[in-house]
């Protein structure tokens, strides 16, 4: 079950990203928010809840925090939990702070950007990076809520292991039939060049659901409440 951090890890309304791509927006705004229920082959495990908001000067702010449980019998066989603060500037990651328990395992990961340079500390049981390890140029997490950011990306730190992946953004494969919204209405981009790809799904600009598959070959889905 280690692989269920892999979505959770790598999470608007157009508004947001005309923010992310320009730098330029200084009004304050109300948050946003995707409240998002979390199965395991389509049985309920837990939930992630993001929330956007402005930090003012043109910065914006995300937090995020989800919770599996996964049980048999009311046993417990599986546990993750993940909180995480990003800052945004200039359609860039200016700054992260996260912590997660991935049953047990403990990883925080924190960084900045100065001076057009992102360095990061990661600290785990295998890892302690006491010297922050430089990562050049404009760094994007797992912004699944910005599709015109991720869409341009070719690396992406993961907040759940402070890894920085190589990968490819491609249109999605088909539609899933649960994602409860009018077919023709729905896009997809499939984050590809990962352990397993991540199809992340949009009506509209809005995020409304992921789907990938962590170890067993079970399926892990978002969607929105």
């Amino acid at each position: 079950m280690r692989q269920m951090r892999t979505a959770a890890g790598h999470g608007a309304v157009i508004l947001a990203f005309a923010w992310l791509a320009a730098g330029a927006c200084r009004a304050a705004v109300a948050p946003m928010e995707w409240d998002f229920a979390v199965s395991l082959d389509g049985k309920p495990i837990g939930e992630h809840r993001f929330v956007l908001s402005s930090a003012g000067d043109g910065i914006l702010a995300l937090s995020s925090e989800a919770r599996f449980d996964v049980t048999w019998l009311g046993l417990p066989l599986y546990r993750y939990q993940h909180q995480v603060r990003e800052r945004w500037a200039d359609g860039c990651l200016a700054s992260i702070d996260a912590r997660t328990d991935d049953d047990g395992r403990l990883t925080e990961v924190r960084g900045q950007a100065v001076d057009g340079r992102f360095s990061l500390q990661v600290r785990n049981a295998d890892r302690v990076d006491d010297a922050p390890v430089p990562a050049t140029g404009c760094l994007v997490s797992f912004a699944y809520w910005n599709p015109a950011a991720l869409a341009r990306q070719d690396r992406l730190l993961d907040p759940a292991s402070g890894r920085v992946e190589p990968v490819a953004i491609a249109p999605s494969g088909p539609v899933p039939s649960d994602l409860k919204v009018q077919p023709g209405a729905v896009r997809g981009l499939r984050i590809k060049g990962l352990a397993q790809p991540i199809d992340v799904w949009y009506a509209g600009e809005r995020w409304i659901g992921l789907d990938t598959f962590v170890s067993g070959g079970r399926r892990l889905s978002y969607r929105l409440r």
